[in-house]
């Protein structure tokens, strides 16, 4: 029976054989032979090159890494472990607010958890010119009937203990540590040769927390509540401020600068109330001394510096064991496209030179920014964070070809300049350690000193030099109803406390 329909089946075949014939007597071509010969030779000379140029970049990055920090070992970097019955985080009210769902781990601190229900804040009102800051008293007590009752104890009073929680939390005041938890040291133990795949804790509400914990020292102090000054203090510059050190990642390094700079602006109003005794102010000068904020920074641009490098000789090793290993290349994009497919394909089958050159340019790049050590390093930082900008919008403009800064440029923080906020904040830190020993001083004599040669015996344990200044304290003198101390500032300038040139710090006494 014939069918209507024509058979392709025939001239299918027959074009698919003359193809191949074709393809047959190319690759036979003396002169495409060659051609390819060359192109692999010109290619396996170029994996070479790259390999070999690519390593010594990275052995010179190494070399400087291990020189400036002192180690590559990021797990022996890290805090040590601290056991629960020495640290305040492992108290049984602050690990109600750990919650850990597989990998994640949080800490969820519930909205005005140290505030009775109902509770109306006040206003905190700053003065920018004077650099202090006071709670409203007045516009709090306008909205209610006190019956002859002062503000400041009226509002203590319906503050209460927090809720219960601060009586706690002094009860683990004697416990030496404040670390987060789980240890870092034991997460990046664990996490084995990729530290970023360690569990970091994330800590949410800091910043409300501590406006809260710093609105009881300040109204506990106005109101002469000495006990709930004292032990309040503490908590607030232990509790959140000390933790976040133990973290040596940038996170921490950020958190703690934030948390601190609050706990220093509500003990700066506090201090200024005479509820102080010299117990105390021994107590307030133990906790301010133990940490340096500078030292903070420098640790977690220094771990940054040495989980990058490690994770960057992780993926290339992973890359050469197959696909999926590049998934764990980040191109600041989370889709599929072909464009993210072609640089994974890249990595993975490119140079190995490729990642060595990623690698060696972050370590290098962040080694600039991190400086050189001493504690007046920190003036440079402006302008070592400015040549890190300029450096990462360079980088960006070439960023769609350049395998060899890739990864690197796209690593490359966005910082501004946080050498200077750590400096300021020890600063603040110096000057309340100074405000201590002013204070013992007034209370004995009645008086402030005209000079602060008076209480050096008070604070010969303490580092307390002007940051910009390491051979000299800060400046200092009296004013009407207390005192300004000041320091010279990232330009080193002394423009004897003037505004606007010079870092202030002031203190005004109420009676």
């Amino acid at each position: 029976m014939n069918s209507s329909t024509p058979d392709t089946t025939g001239p299918s075949r027959l074009y698919s054989v003359r193809l191949a014939r074709w393809l047959l007597r190319l690759l036979c071509n003396r002169r495409t032979g060659w051609t390819l010969v060359c192109i692999i030779s010109l290619l396996t000379l170029y994996y070479q090159w790259e390999n070999r140029r690519s390593a010594l970049e990275l052995k010179a990055a190494h070399q400087r890494m291990v020189e400036r920090i002192g180690t590559d070992d990021w797990v022996a970097f890290a805090a040590p472990s601290v056991p629960d019955e020495q640290n305040i985080f492992a108290l049984p009210v602050v690990e109600q607010w750990l919650h850990r769902d597989g990998k994640q781990i949080r800490y969820i601190i519930p909205e005005n958890v140290f505030l009775p229900p109902g509770f109306l804040k006040p206003e905190i009102i700053e003065n920018a010119l004077d650099k202090t800051s006071r709670i409203d008293f007045s516009a709090w007590a306008a909205a209610r009937d006190l019956k002859g009752e002062k503000p400041a104890i009226a509002m203590n009073r319906e503050l209460g203990d927090g809720n219960g929680l601060l009586p706690r939390l002094t009860a683990g005041l004697s416990r030496p540590f404040s670390a987060w938890k789980p240890a870092q040291r034991d997460e990046f133990a664990a996490a084995g040769p990729n530290p970023y795949s360690a569990t970091l804790p994330n800590v949410g509400n800091v910043n409300d927390t501590m406006r809260d914990l710093g609105l009881h020292l300040r109204v506990a102090a106005a109101a002469g509540d000495v006990e709930k000054t004292r032990s309040t203090a503490l908590i607030l510059l232990r509790l959140f401020p000390e933790a976040s050190t133990s973290y040596h990642w940038m996170i921490g390094s950020l958190v703690s600068i934030a948390a601190h700079e609050l706990a220093f602006y509500a003990l700066q109003d506090a201090l200024s109330h005479p509820v102080w005794d010299e117990g105390g102010l021994r107590m307030l000068h133990l906790q301010l001394g133990k940490i340096n904020d500078l030292e903070v920074m420098e640790r977690g641009w220094s771990m940054e510096i040495l989980t990058g490098f490690a994770t960057g000789i992780h993926i290339r090793e992973s890359c050469r064991t197959g696909w999926a290993a590049t998934e764990e290349l980040r191109f600041g994009n989370e889709d599929d496209s072909w464009s993210t497919r072609a640089t994974r394909f890249a990595y993975l089958y490119g140079p190995t030179g490729w990642h060595d050159a990623n690698t060696a340019f972050f370590a290098e790049t962040y080694l600039d920014m991190l400086g050189p050590k001493g504690e007046s390093a920190w003036m440079d930082g402006r302008a070592r964070g400015e040549a890190l900008k300029k450096r990462r919008d360079e980088e960006y403009r070439h960023l769609d070809w350049n395998m060899r800064r890739k990864i690197g440029a796209l690593s490359l923080p966005n910082v501004g300049n946080l050498f200077n906020a750590a400096a300021d904040a020890l600063f603040h830190r110096r000057c309340l350690i100074i405000a201590c020993a002013l204070e013992k001083h007034r209370m004995k004599h009645g008086v402030f000193p005209p000079s602060l040669d008076e209480v050096m015996d008070d604070l010969k344990p303490f580092p307390v030099n002007d940051p910009a200044r390491p051979r000299q304290m800060p400046g200092y003198r009296l004013e009407p109803g207390g005192y300004l101390l000041w320091s010279a500032g990232p330009d080193a300038k002394d423009d004897g406390g003037a505004k606007d040139k010079d870092l202030l710090w002031r203190m005004k006494r109420e009676p």
